[in-house]
Protein backbone atom coordinates (compact mmCIF):
# COMPACT_ATOMS: atom_id res chain seq x y z
CA UNK A 1 0.00 0.00 0.00
CA UNK A 2 2.95 2.46 0.99
CA UNK A 3 4.42 1.99 -2.00
CA UNK A 4 1.23 2.23 -4.17
CA UNK A 5 0.83 5.91 -2.78
CA UNK A 6 4.08 6.79 -3.67
CA UNK A 7 4.18 5.43 -6.98
CA UNK A 8 0.96 7.24 -7.29
CA UNK A 9 1.99 10.58 -6.19
CA UNK A 10 5.28 10.54 -8.38
CA UNK A 11 3.15 9.80 -11.69
CA UNK A 12 1.17 12.50 -11.09
CA UNK A 13 3.60 14.75 -10.49
CA UNK A 14 5.28 13.35 -13.61
CA UNK A 15 2.24 14.02 -15.82
CA UNK A 16 2.01 17.86 -14.70
CA UNK A 17 5.38 17.90 -15.76
CA UNK A 18 4.61 16.68 -19.69
CA UNK A 19 3.71 19.94 -21.43
CA UNK A 20 7.08 21.38 -20.44
CA UNK A 21 9.37 18.00 -21.42
CA UNK A 22 9.44 19.32 -25.06
CA UNK A 23 10.56 22.43 -23.93
CA UNK A 24 13.30 21.44 -22.07
CA UNK A 25 14.77 18.86 -24.41
CA UNK A 26 15.42 21.86 -26.83
CA UNK A 27 18.02 23.36 -23.95
CA UNK A 28 21.84 22.46 -22.96
CA UNK A 29 19.61 19.96 -20.18
CA UNK A 30 18.28 18.31 -22.78
CA UNK A 31 20.87 15.26 -22.66
CA UNK A 32 21.03 15.32 -18.95
CA UNK A 33 16.62 14.81 -19.18
CA UNK A 34 17.10 12.01 -20.92
CA UNK A 35 19.06 10.13 -18.99
CA UNK A 36 17.32 10.92 -15.72
CA UNK A 37 14.57 9.50 -17.90
CA UNK A 38 16.18 5.86 -17.98
CA UNK A 39 18.02 6.45 -21.28
CA UNK A 40 21.15 4.63 -19.90
CA UNK A 41 24.17 6.22 -21.20
CA UNK A 42 26.39 3.99 -23.66
CA UNK A 43 29.16 2.80 -21.95
CA UNK A 44 27.03 1.95 -18.65
CA UNK A 45 25.19 -0.60 -20.75
CA UNK A 46 28.07 -2.48 -21.60
CA UNK A 47 29.38 -3.47 -18.02
CA UNK A 48 28.98 -6.82 -16.91
CA UNK A 49 26.65 -7.06 -14.01
CA UNK A 50 28.99 -3.56 -12.28
CA UNK A 51 28.31 -2.66 -8.58
CA UNK A 52 26.58 0.41 -9.01
CA UNK A 53 27.38 3.27 -6.49
CA UNK A 54 24.68 6.57 -6.49
CA UNK A 55 26.26 9.49 -4.82
CA UNK A 56 24.77 12.33 -4.89
CA UNK A 57 26.99 15.19 -5.39
CA UNK A 58 30.66 16.27 -5.45
CA UNK A 59 31.48 15.64 -1.67
CA UNK A 60 29.93 12.00 -2.18
CA UNK A 61 32.16 10.94 -4.56
CA UNK A 62 34.93 12.08 -3.36
CA UNK A 63 34.09 10.14 -0.70
CA UNK A 64 32.99 6.80 -2.79
CA UNK A 65 36.10 6.96 -4.41
CA UNK A 66 38.20 5.80 -1.49
CA UNK A 67 35.82 2.93 -1.37
CA UNK A 68 36.25 2.43 -5.00
CA UNK A 69 39.69 2.20 -4.84
CA UNK A 70 39.55 -0.66 -2.42
CA UNK A 71 37.09 -2.34 -4.79
CA UNK A 72 39.94 -2.67 -7.51
CA UNK A 73 42.29 -3.64 -5.15
CA UNK A 74 39.76 -6.52 -4.23
CA UNK A 75 37.83 -7.15 -7.38
CA UNK A 76 40.28 -6.26 -10.06
CA UNK A 77 37.80 -7.39 -12.76
CA UNK A 78 34.29 -6.13 -11.71
CA UNK A 79 33.30 -3.12 -13.47
CA UNK A 80 31.91 -0.01 -11.36
CA UNK A 81 29.26 2.18 -12.63
CA UNK A 82 28.55 5.70 -10.36
CA UNK A 83 25.29 7.78 -10.60
CA UNK A 84 24.62 10.89 -9.16
CA UNK A 85 21.71 13.19 -8.68
CA UNK A 86 24.26 16.61 -9.56
CA UNK A 87 25.67 17.54 -12.70
CA UNK A 88 28.61 18.39 -10.72
CA UNK A 89 28.90 15.49 -9.11
CA UNK A 90 28.65 13.66 -12.61
CA UNK A 91 31.45 15.43 -13.61
CA UNK A 92 34.06 15.11 -10.84
CA UNK A 93 33.09 11.31 -11.06
CA UNK A 94 34.20 11.25 -14.41
CA UNK A 95 37.01 13.09 -13.46
CA UNK A 96 38.09 11.42 -9.85
CA UNK A 97 36.41 8.68 -8.88
CA UNK A 98 37.60 5.90 -11.33
CA UNK A 99 34.40 4.82 -12.31
CA UNK A 100 34.00 2.55 -15.77
CA UNK A 101 30.82 4.73 -16.02
CA UNK A 102 29.02 7.42 -15.28
CA UNK A 103 25.56 8.42 -14.92
CA UNK A 104 22.86 10.86 -14.26
CA UNK A 105 20.44 9.25 -11.40
CA UNK A 106 16.98 8.21 -13.24
CA UNK A 107 13.79 9.80 -11.79
CA UNK A 108 12.55 7.90 -8.93
CA UNK A 109 9.60 6.82 -11.08
CA UNK A 110 9.15 2.53 -10.84
CA UNK A 111 8.66 2.21 -14.82
CA UNK A 112 12.00 4.46 -15.44
CA UNK A 113 14.06 2.96 -12.70
CA UNK A 114 12.89 -0.36 -13.91
CA UNK A 115 13.68 0.36 -17.11
CA UNK A 116 17.25 1.03 -16.03
CA UNK A 117 17.75 -1.39 -13.72
CA UNK A 118 17.08 -3.83 -16.31
CA UNK A 119 19.17 -2.45 -19.04
CA UNK A 120 22.43 -2.00 -16.55
CA UNK A 121 21.95 -5.59 -13.92
CA UNK A 122 24.38 -5.09 -11.47
CA UNK A 123 25.58 -7.14 -8.69
CA UNK A 124 25.17 -4.57 -6.16
CA UNK A 125 23.11 -1.24 -5.70
CA UNK A 126 25.32 1.12 -2.65
CA UNK A 127 23.69 4.23 -1.62
CA UNK A 128 26.13 6.77 -0.20
CA UNK A 129 25.31 8.90 2.86
CA UNK A 130 21.44 9.70 2.57
CA UNK A 131 20.67 8.75 -0.64
CA UNK A 132 16.79 6.68 0.24
CA UNK A 133 14.74 6.59 -3.23
CA UNK A 134 12.15 4.18 -2.51
CA UNK A 135 11.26 2.92 -6.08
CA UNK A 136 15.32 2.16 -6.72
CA UNK A 137 15.79 0.21 -3.58
CA UNK A 138 12.43 -2.07 -4.36
CA UNK A 139 13.94 -2.33 -7.85
CA UNK A 140 16.49 -3.92 -6.52
CA UNK A 141 14.86 -5.74 -4.55
CA UNK A 142 12.51 -7.10 -6.75
CA UNK A 143 15.59 -7.86 -9.16
CA UNK A 144 17.22 -10.08 -6.14
CA UNK A 145 20.34 -7.12 -6.11
CA UNK A 146 21.98 -6.68 -2.62
CA UNK A 147 21.64 -2.59 -1.42
CA UNK A 148 23.83 -1.46 0.89
CA UNK A 149 23.80 2.51 2.73
CA UNK A 150 27.16 3.23 3.12
CA UNK A 151 28.87 5.93 5.21
CA UNK A 152 25.39 6.86 6.05
CA UNK A 153 23.89 9.88 7.59
CA UNK A 154 20.57 10.93 9.20
CA UNK A 155 20.37 14.65 10.36
CA UNK A 156 18.33 16.02 12.89
CA UNK A 157 16.47 17.73 10.02
CA UNK A 158 16.52 14.81 8.48
CA UNK A 159 14.94 12.68 10.60
CA UNK A 160 11.82 15.15 11.56
CA UNK A 161 11.70 15.06 7.64
CA UNK A 162 11.56 11.14 7.09
CA UNK A 163 9.19 10.70 10.53
CA UNK A 164 6.50 12.45 8.80
CA UNK A 165 6.27 9.27 5.89
CA UNK A 166 7.46 6.17 8.61
CA UNK A 167 4.79 4.93 7.13
CA UNK A 168 6.47 4.41 3.37
CA UNK A 169 10.03 4.45 5.51
CA UNK A 170 9.56 1.08 7.58
CA UNK A 171 8.86 -0.79 4.26
CA UNK A 172 11.42 0.75 2.02
CA UNK A 173 14.48 0.00 4.82
CA UNK A 174 13.45 -3.76 5.25
CA UNK A 175 14.30 -3.83 1.37
CA UNK A 176 17.54 -2.43 2.22
CA UNK A 177 20.55 -5.32 3.14
CA UNK A 178 22.85 -3.49 5.48
CA UNK A 179 23.12 0.17 6.79
CA UNK A 180 26.69 1.00 7.59
CA UNK A 181 26.08 4.26 9.67
CA UNK A 182 28.09 7.19 10.33
CA UNK A 183 27.81 7.51 14.37
CA UNK A 184 25.66 5.88 16.96
CA UNK A 185 23.23 8.66 16.41
CA UNK A 186 22.90 7.89 12.65
CA UNK A 187 22.39 4.13 13.53
CA UNK A 188 19.79 5.03 16.21
CA UNK A 189 17.86 7.59 13.73
CA UNK A 190 17.79 5.11 11.01
CA UNK A 191 16.79 2.24 13.28
CA UNK A 192 13.82 4.66 14.58
CA UNK A 193 12.58 5.25 10.89
CA UNK A 194 12.18 1.57 10.29
CA UNK A 195 15.49 -0.61 9.72
CA UNK A 196 16.03 -3.47 11.31
CA UNK A 197 18.27 -3.03 13.76
CA UNK A 198 20.24 -6.49 13.10
CA UNK A 199 20.70 -4.90 9.55
CA UNK A 200 22.66 -2.00 11.19
CA UNK A 201 26.02 -1.01 12.47
CA UNK A 202 28.84 2.09 12.91
CA UNK A 203 31.49 1.53 10.45
CA UNK A 204 32.36 5.66 10.09
CA UNK A 205 32.76 8.47 7.31
CA UNK A 206 34.13 7.45 4.11
CA UNK A 207 35.21 11.00 4.22
CA UNK A 208 37.82 10.20 6.30
CA UNK A 209 39.25 7.28 4.33
CA UNK A 210 40.59 10.40 1.48
CA UNK A 211 43.67 11.05 4.00
CA UNK A 212 45.51 7.83 2.42
CA UNK A 213 45.36 9.74 -1.11
CA UNK A 214 46.73 12.96 0.15
CA UNK A 215 50.36 12.39 -0.63
CA UNK A 216 50.22 10.87 -3.98
CA UNK A 217 52.46 11.77 -6.82
CA UNK A 218 49.34 13.57 -8.62
CA UNK A 219 48.54 15.65 -5.56
CA UNK A 220 52.42 16.40 -5.10
CA UNK A 221 51.83 17.36 -8.99
CA UNK A 222 48.40 19.33 -8.14
CA UNK A 223 49.91 20.99 -5.60
CA UNK A 224 52.98 22.37 -7.28
CA UNK A 225 50.69 23.90 -9.96
CA UNK A 226 48.34 25.32 -7.26
CA UNK A 227 51.48 27.37 -6.10
CA UNK A 228 52.52 28.34 -9.81
CA UNK A 229 49.21 29.57 -9.74
CA UNK A 230 49.00 31.57 -6.70
CA UNK A 231 52.76 32.64 -7.30
CA UNK A 232 54.18 31.74 -4.40
CA UNK A 233 51.26 34.26 -2.37
CA UNK A 234 49.42 33.12 1.07
CA UNK A 235 46.05 31.89 0.13
CA UNK A 236 43.07 31.61 2.18
CA UNK A 237 40.17 29.73 0.50
CA UNK A 238 36.58 29.84 0.90
CA UNK A 239 35.02 26.84 -0.22
CA UNK A 240 31.21 25.46 -1.08
CA UNK A 241 30.41 28.98 0.03
CA UNK A 242 26.20 29.91 0.02
CA UNK A 243 24.58 32.84 -0.41
CA UNK A 244 25.64 35.52 2.13
CA UNK A 245 28.94 33.46 3.14
CA UNK A 246 30.77 35.70 0.36
CA UNK A 247 29.51 39.25 1.66
CA UNK A 248 30.86 38.10 4.68
CA UNK A 249 34.10 36.51 3.62
CA UNK A 250 34.91 39.64 2.22
CA UNK A 251 33.99 41.49 5.34
CA UNK A 252 36.73 39.71 6.66
CA UNK A 253 39.17 40.23 4.13
CA UNK A 254 38.47 43.98 3.45
CA UNK A 255 40.78 44.72 6.76
CA UNK A 256 43.12 42.17 6.67
CA UNK A 257 44.12 43.36 3.40
CA UNK A 258 45.53 46.17 4.87
CA UNK A 259 47.33 44.46 7.46
CA UNK A 260 48.63 41.61 4.81
CA UNK A 261 48.35 43.25 1.51
CA UNK A 262 49.81 40.41 -0.30
CA UNK A 263 47.45 37.85 0.46
CA UNK A 264 45.10 35.71 -2.22
CA UNK A 265 41.58 34.71 -1.30
CA UNK A 266 39.76 32.54 -3.29
CA UNK A 267 35.86 31.95 -3.44
CA UNK A 268 34.74 28.34 -4.59
CA UNK A 269 30.66 29.15 -5.04
CA UNK A 270 28.65 25.92 -4.06
CA UNK A 271 27.14 25.93 -7.07
CA UNK A 272 27.89 26.95 -10.85
CA UNK A 273 24.77 28.77 -11.07
CA UNK A 274 25.97 31.54 -8.73
CA UNK A 275 29.25 31.74 -10.73
CA UNK A 276 28.02 35.23 -11.92
CA UNK A 277 25.88 36.55 -9.11
CA UNK A 278 29.32 36.18 -6.90
CA UNK A 279 31.11 38.02 -10.27
CA UNK A 280 28.91 40.87 -9.79
CA UNK A 281 29.38 41.00 -5.79
CA UNK A 282 33.24 41.42 -6.20
CA UNK A 283 32.35 43.67 -8.70
CA UNK A 284 29.82 45.68 -6.42
CA UNK A 285 32.62 45.40 -4.02
CA UNK A 286 34.98 47.76 -5.87
CA UNK A 287 37.97 44.52 -5.52
CA UNK A 288 40.68 43.41 -8.14
CA UNK A 289 39.61 39.54 -8.96
CA UNK A 290 40.09 36.51 -11.97
CA UNK A 291 37.90 34.36 -12.86
CA UNK A 292 39.61 31.14 -12.90
CA UNK A 293 38.88 29.93 -16.63
CA UNK A 294 39.95 33.10 -18.06
CA UNK A 295 43.52 32.71 -16.33
CA UNK A 296 46.13 31.34 -18.79
CA UNK A 297 48.77 31.46 -15.86
CA UNK A 298 49.49 32.73 -12.47
CA UNK A 299 47.44 35.40 -10.66
CA UNK A 300 48.18 38.75 -11.26
CA UNK A 301 50.06 40.43 -8.43
CA UNK A 302 47.38 43.20 -8.08
CA UNK A 303 44.64 40.54 -7.71
CA UNK A 304 43.01 40.30 -4.26
CA UNK A 305 40.33 37.60 -5.23
CA UNK A 306 40.61 34.47 -7.54
CA UNK A 307 36.48 32.85 -8.04
CA UNK A 308 37.01 29.41 -8.55
CA UNK A 309 34.34 29.17 -11.61
CA UNK A 310 35.64 25.27 -12.50
CA UNK A 311 34.24 22.15 -11.27
CA UNK A 312 36.47 19.72 -9.29
CA UNK A 313 39.89 21.49 -9.04
CA UNK A 314 38.99 23.07 -5.48
CA UNK A 315 41.35 19.85 -3.94
CA UNK A 316 43.97 20.86 -6.34
CA UNK A 317 44.03 24.15 -4.86
CA UNK A 318 44.15 23.18 -0.97
CA UNK A 319 47.66 22.49 -0.48
CA UNK A 320 48.77 25.91 -0.64
CA UNK A 321 46.11 27.20 1.45
CA UNK A 322 47.16 28.59 4.79
CA UNK A 323 43.63 28.63 6.00
CA UNK A 324 40.39 27.49 4.73
CA UNK A 325 36.78 28.60 5.45
CA UNK A 326 34.02 25.96 4.54
CA UNK A 327 30.72 27.15 3.35
CA UNK A 328 27.12 26.08 4.40
CA UNK A 329 28.14 26.40 7.62
CA UNK A 330 27.33 30.46 8.81
CA UNK A 331 23.96 30.06 6.64
CA UNK A 332 21.52 27.33 8.23
CA UNK A 333 22.31 24.66 5.42
CA UNK A 334 24.07 21.98 7.86
CA UNK A 335 27.83 22.28 6.40
CA UNK A 336 29.98 20.80 3.66
CA UNK A 337 33.16 18.52 4.17
CA UNK A 338 34.79 19.83 6.89
CA UNK A 339 37.46 17.61 6.62
CA UNK A 340 38.84 17.89 3.26
CA UNK A 341 41.09 21.09 4.58
CA UNK A 342 42.02 18.59 6.79
CA UNK A 343 43.19 15.95 4.58
CA UNK A 344 45.71 18.21 3.55
CA UNK A 345 46.93 19.74 6.60
CA UNK A 346 44.92 22.67 6.44
CA UNK A 347 43.21 24.85 9.42
CA UNK A 348 39.73 24.93 9.24
CA UNK A 349 37.05 27.27 9.86
CA UNK A 350 33.40 27.05 9.93
CA UNK A 351 30.06 28.32 11.56
CA UNK A 352 28.01 27.16 13.78
CA UNK A 353 25.80 25.44 11.35
CA UNK A 354 27.01 21.85 11.09
CA UNK A 355 24.55 19.41 11.41
CA UNK A 356 25.36 17.49 8.28
CA UNK A 357 28.96 17.25 9.57
CA UNK A 358 28.30 17.21 13.09
CA UNK A 359 30.67 14.48 14.11
CA UNK A 360 33.82 15.14 12.02
CA UNK A 361 33.20 19.41 12.98
CA UNK A 362 33.32 18.07 16.70
CA UNK A 363 36.27 16.07 16.12
CA UNK A 364 37.95 18.69 14.57
CA UNK A 365 37.29 20.99 16.92
CA UNK A 366 38.30 18.55 20.01
CA UNK A 367 41.66 17.89 17.98
CA UNK A 368 42.51 21.55 17.84
CA UNK A 369 42.21 21.35 14.07
CA UNK A 370 39.72 23.75 13.30
CA UNK A 371 38.39 27.22 14.84
CA UNK A 372 34.37 27.68 15.03
CA UNK A 373 33.39 31.56 13.87
CA UNK A 374 30.27 33.08 14.15
CA UNK A 375 30.59 36.14 12.43
CA UNK A 376 33.10 38.37 10.06
CA UNK A 377 34.98 39.78 12.89
CA UNK A 378 35.43 36.40 14.14
CA UNK A 379 36.83 34.91 10.93
CA UNK A 380 38.94 38.22 10.39
CA UNK A 381 40.51 37.40 14.05
CA UNK A 382 41.08 33.30 12.94
CA UNK A 383 42.58 34.41 9.63
CA UNK A 384 44.52 37.32 10.50
CA UNK A 385 46.50 34.77 13.34
CA UNK A 386 46.97 32.33 10.37
CA UNK A 387 48.83 35.13 8.27
CA UNK A 388 50.67 36.07 11.07
CA UNK A 389 51.81 32.84 12.17
CA UNK A 390 52.39 30.40 9.42
CA UNK A 391 53.79 27.88 12.14
CA UNK A 392 50.31 28.20 13.96
CA UNK A 393 48.69 27.13 10.99
CA UNK A 394 51.09 24.11 10.14
CA UNK A 395 50.73 22.66 13.83
CA UNK A 396 46.68 22.85 13.46
CA UNK A 397 47.12 21.09 10.08
CA UNK A 398 49.05 18.22 11.74
CA UNK A 399 46.37 18.07 14.72
CA UNK A 400 43.48 17.78 11.30
CA UNK A 401 45.68 15.02 9.81
CA UNK A 402 46.15 13.39 13.14
CA UNK A 403 42.17 13.56 13.59
CA UNK A 404 41.61 12.11 10.19
CA UNK A 405 44.38 9.41 10.46
CA UNK A 406 42.85 8.07 13.64
CA UNK A 407 39.60 7.30 11.54
CA UNK A 408 41.06 6.43 8.32
CA UNK A 409 40.33 2.25 8.62
CA UNK A 410 36.56 3.23 7.69
CA UNK A 411 37.05 2.09 4.27
CA UNK A 412 37.86 -1.32 4.79
CA UNK A 413 35.13 -2.00 7.45
CA UNK A 414 32.65 -0.50 4.87
CA UNK A 415 34.11 -2.74 2.28
CA UNK A 416 33.50 -5.80 4.59
CA UNK A 417 29.70 -4.58 4.78
CA UNK A 418 29.69 -4.90 0.74
CA UNK A 419 31.06 -8.19 0.64
CA UNK A 420 29.13 -10.04 3.21
CA UNK A 421 26.21 -8.13 0.98
CA UNK A 422 27.80 -10.08 -1.58
CA UNK A 423 27.51 -13.69 0.33
CA UNK A 424 31.55 -12.85 0.34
Amino acid sequence: MAYAVYDAVGLVLASAAIPVLPLLLLTRHGRSLTERLGDVPLPARDLDHPVWIHAASVGEVLAAAALIDAMRCHWPDRRILVSTTSLGGRETARARAGADAVMLLPLDLRPVVDRVMRRVQPCSLILVETEIWPALIRAAARQHVPCTIVSGRISERAAARYAWARWLMRPVLAQVTAFAMQTDTDAARIVALGAPPERVQVVGSLKYARVNGVDSSAQQSAAAQACTIIDGRPLLIAASTHDGEEQMVLDACVPLWREHPDFLLLIAPRRPERFDEVDQLLARAGLSYQRRRQLSGAVGRATQVLLLDTLGELPNLLPAARGVFVGGTIVPVGGHNVLEPALFGKPAAFGPFTANVAAAANALLEGGAAILVHSAAELRAAWDALLRGPQLAEEMGARGRAVVAARSAVVEGTLAVVRRCLGE
